[in-house]
């Protein structure tokens, strides 16, 4: 069997066919495993996750991972209070109508079966009209509909609200258990950290795998299959086996160039599922000095470039790290800036919400995952507005001896590393499920 990508979803794959006794071959275009996580570190060995690095309560394969590789986990800090930049200037409160507007979406979601939502009664209108429309017609008062379609198409999804249809919102909060679990730290989902980052418990499930299953720096050109298998063609070697699995976004496989070309209806959505557009920013100091003045360094905001804002400091470290995180328009507004002025943007966003020692760090450290040739954006891709209904059924769907993965795809806490692990299995059990011999991939 063949695995197109080693993130999450490709890894989980992988190990799971290898547990039915298929012999593996996993095929990423990058030099190192992982897919949309990213370890830096310090020179004084403080650790700085610059792509995906939390997981919380309910997310069981994920912390079952953790416990069968012997990974540690430490909570996210948690120190002081909380705060949200609005027009007036710094609060403790959100806008006085934003929680009528996440229960609202809540319940809409309540109605939706993550695994068809387009079949929900309320699909096709829901699908046609974008987040924003709706939440101007819903909220109580502007800043309150800003608000919540900043953290929810923002925050969730890495978009702007007029990106994304109201759809696409409520399958996103059915499937990762609500608006409370997704945007909460301590009993929702950024609740824990992983010791190492989560690279590190993506390289010991590579290291899983029987010896030289996994090839780095192989990127996937074609995909060729008919009746007897597939085969696989990377710059260095063609690959043959009686299926594969693709675990990559459905904008990144749609760059495959497949034979016999994809159905119609499949290549469409690849083309409608468009990568999120986050910009994700650390500010690094020789202390957390804002715990001092009793705020606990997770804000989020009304107005300016920074959407959230989390406290990213480790135990065994003394710097403080405050973490910025922008969003569709405003992260496309940042990239079109010299490093010069987004530096000043930025750092005058955060002086705004903890003071002005915000704007004096020992470290400004970017990175850019829509730059990323391998990822082009996160947090993960998204269906357009009108797309859910006419493209939907075919997100899973297998296309003969191909089969799609990646965390887009799930139906349990769909664009987090728990839905990507899930979706991995999932195609596993397709693969076996199907009836494909479980050969050894050989070049050919």
């Amino acid at each position: 069997m063949v695995v197109v990508g080693a993130g999450f979803s490709g890894l989980a794959a992988a190990l799971a066919l290898a547990r039915a006794g298929a012999q593996v071959r996993v095929l990423e275009a990058r030099d190192r495993v992982g897919g949309r996580v990213l370890t830096g570190w310090l020179d004084d060995g403080t650790q700085l996750d610059l792509g995906a690095q939390w997981i919380g309560p309910t997310q069981d394969r994920m912390y079952a991972l953790v416990s069968a590789y012997g990974v540690d986990t430490f909570p996210s800090a948690a120190y002081g209070a909380g705060y949200v930049r609005r027009p007036g200037g710094r609060s403790t409160e959100p806008p006085p109508g934003a929680e009528e507007l996440f229960a609202a979406l809540d319940s809409l979601g309540a109605a939706v079966d993550p695994a068809e939502p387009w079949r929900a009664a309320g699909a096709p209108r829901w699908d046609r009209m974008c987040l924003t429309d709706w939440l101007e017609r819903t909220a109580v008062d502007p800043e309150s509909a800003r608000y919540a379609g900043r953290l929810l198409a923002g925050g969730l999804l890495a978009a702007s609200p007029d990106e994304i249809s109201v759809l696409q919102t409520v399958f996103y909060l059915r499937a990762g258990g609500g608006s409370r679990s997704l945007l909460g730290m301590a009993g929702g989902a950024q609740q824990d950290r992983l010791v190492g980052g989560p690279g590190a418990l993506a390289e010991r499930m590579a290291a899983a795998l029987p010896e030289g299953s996994v090839t780095c720096s192989a990127p996937v050109r074609a995909i060729e299959q008919d009746r007897a298998g597939v085969l696989v063609h990377t710059d260095r070697e063609r690959v043959a086996g009686d299926a594969v699995v693709v675990a990559l976004p459905p904008a990144l496989a749609g760059r495959i160039r497949y034979t016999p070309a994809l159905p119609a209806l499949r290549d469409g959505l690849t083309q409608r599922a468009p990568m999120g557009s986050a910009f994700k920013v650390h500010a690094v100091y020789p202390e957390p000095f804002w715990r001092a003045d009793g705020l606990s360094g997770v804000g989020t905001a009304v107005v300016g470039p920074v959407t959230e804002t989390v406290d990213n400091g480790t135990p065994d470290s003394e710097r403080g790290v405050l973490t910025a995180f922008c969003y569709g328009d405003e992260a496309r507004e940042l990239r079109g800036m010299s490093a010069a002025a987004r530096r000043d943007a930025l750092l005058d966003a955060l002086a705004a919400v903890v003071g002005r020692r915000a704007r004096r760090p020992d470290e400004l450290i970017e990175y850019d995952w829509s730059a990323d040739p391998y990822t082009r954006g996160c947090f993960c891709g998204a269906l357009t507005p009108g797309s859910w209904t006419r493209y939907g059924p075919f997100l899973r769907r297998p296309v003969g001896r191909i089969h799609w993965a990646g965390t887009e795809t799930a139906t349990r806490w769909a664009g987090y590393l728990e839905g990507a692990v899930r979706a991995g299995e999932r195609a596993a059990a397709e693969v076996t499920g199907a009836g494909h011999r479980a050969n050894q991939p050989s070049q050919r």
